[in-house]
């Protein structure tokens, strides 16, 4: 029993990088939304760069919990990130130019994530894991809505694009905080036994 609590306590390690990513998501958000007409060349390179470096996080939560079910997901999340964040950094000129279905692509993707997140979430029982699954769609739905319409102006997409930045800054903050309350629980289940 003992090996089964100290095997789901390592498999949720290193939840603070969720954190970190949903703080960087709810500045680049901020940023957007108070420049909405700044450079758009320097929306590009912030995003581009945002990009990579969340992803570096994001597969370095993905290696460090690979006992956890559905770590596939976080990994292949975070490569995604540092490649497209990667070709947009060196090709600034493409990234002004397609900007708008990458972004949609990506959020679609992030939206997808986020729904596979809530599903274990409430496999392990944490409470209000709901959340996680409506702001998983709420992504999705913005990503259609680019899609639709990728021609509808800078100021448009810049709008959706703080939107969606929130969300998912504050989604990562609510998953990080959720996998530290397991955390938690098996340390005290571990205690109790222990006891």
């Amino acid at each position: 029993m003992s090996q089964l609590i100290s095997a789901i306590r390592d498999s949720v390690k290193n939840w603070w990088l969720y954190l970190l990513n949903g703080i960087i998501f709810l500045i680049a958000g901020f940023i957007v939304f108070s420049n909405p007409f700044s450079s758009y060349l320097l929306l590009s390179i912030f995003f581009s760069v945002t990009l990579f470096v969340t992803g570096i996080f994001e597969i370095a939560f993905a290696v460090g919990n690979r006992n956890m079910h559905g770590w596939g997901w976080s990994l292949a999340s975070g490569i995604i990130d540092v490649v497209i964040g990667f070709i947009l950094m060196i090709h600034p000129a493409i990234t002004m130019t397609v900007i708008p279905l990458f972004l949609a692509f990506w959020f679609m993707f992030k939206g997808i994530s986020l729904i596979v997140f809530s599903i274990q979430l409430n496999s392990y029982r944490v409470p209000n894991w709901g959340w996680i699954m409506f702001g998983g769609i709420l992504l999705i739905i913005i990503s259609v809505i680019i899609l639709d319409n990728p021609a509808m102006g800078v100021a448009a997409i810049l709008g959706f694009l703080a939107a969606a930045f929130w969300v998912t800054g504050v989604l990562s903050i609510i998953f990080a905080f959720r996998l530290r309350h397991i955390k938690g629980d098996i340390k005290n289940i571990e205690q109790h036994l222990t006891t």
